[in-house]
Order: C-alpha cells, then structure tokens, then sequence
C-alpha cells in the first residue's frame, strides 16, 4: 500500500498536468507558453512554501536551477529553447533538486532517442552520423553541394518539451513504484 504526503501527491499530479499541457502545445505550435511554465513555478513555490515552510522554498528553488542546468550540461548548451529551459524550471521546483536531476537525465536520454527516430524517419541518420564522426578532421569533413538548398529551421528542429514530458512522466511513475515498494 502506497502512503504519499500531500505534497508528494500534489506535486506529482500538478507536474502531470504542466508536462501533458506542454507536450501538447509543443506537438501543436513548437512552443510552451509563459503563461504555462511561469504559472507552473508559481505554483510549486507556493505549493513547498505551504507545506514545507522556508525548507520547501530552497526546495523549490534548488530544484528550478538544478533541472534546467542538467539539460544545459547534457546537452553542451545547443539545441534547447527558452521554453524548454522553462519547463524544465518548473518541473524542477516541483520535484525538487534530487528528483529533478533524475527527469531531467531521463529527459536528455528519450530526447537522444526522439533525434534518432526522426533522423531515421528523415532519410538522414547516415550522412549525420558521418559527419558526427568526421568533426575535428577538416579534410575528411562531408561537403554541401551548392544545388542542395538548406532545411529550414522547422524542419531541422524537435520538440523537445515532448522529451521534457515523457521523461518527467517516467520519473513520477519510478517514484511511486520506488516508493510502493519500500513503504
């Protein structure tokens, strides 16, 4: 039988409800609203700070650096939007810093996973991965022939708050089996 604290429970579910708004509005347009990631922050702080007092307020704000720094570290800070960092922030001061380093590690490996399905789907895991392992050797570098014009930015581009969701809603779901089966 599983006993959560209500900040645990409200914390989970709120953090549930933030990922699938945002992986649905990322699907949607490519971006996660200010009006999402700010009010989800607002809302963790002041969910600690209710339950948890001063302690709950370090939490909070620990857990909002932490997350989004994980993803800048993992991903040698290229590739993620604003929006990502702030969802990532959010997600972290509901978590926690602890929890968040784990959604966040789990965020970056679905997110390499979610690349190499749409490269795969795109035809261009090959040439990628050749130039991937040909960087730091200029003669060897695959050349662009001026015929072929460049992708445009949409079409090179992820949405990542995709990975920032599954990987926080997998995390949530390791808690509580981690936590069913210790209680």
């Amino acid at each position: 039988m599983m006993n959560f604290t209500a900040i645990e429970e409200v914390s989970a579910a709120a953090t549930a409800i933030v990922v699938i708004t945002a992986i649905i509005t990322d699907l949607r347009s490519r971006r996660i609203p200010n009006t999402l990631t700010f009010t989800a922050f607002g809302v963790a702080v002041v969910v600690h700070v209710i339950f948890q007092g001063w302690l709950g307020l370090g939490l909070a704000f620990a857990g909002a650096l932490v997350a989004p720094a994980v993803l800048l570290v993992a991903h040698m800070g290229k590739g993620l939007g604003m929006g990502d960092l702030k969802l990532a922030a959010a997600v972290g001061a509901f978590l926690g810093p602890v929890w968040a380093v784990a959604a966040m590690l789990c965020s970056a490996v679905l997110g390499g996973l979610l690349a190499l399905a749409l490269l795969l789907r795109r035809g261009q895991l090959l040439s990628d991965l050749v130039e991937l392992f040909l960087i730091g050797l200029p003669f060897m570098k695959v050349r662009k022939s001026a015929s072929v014009p460049d992708k445009s930015p949409a079409v090179m581009t992820m949405p990542y708050g995709v990975a920032i969701g599954i990987g926080s809603l997998v995390t949530l779901a390791v808690y509580a089996w981690l936590a069913s089966s210790i209680r």
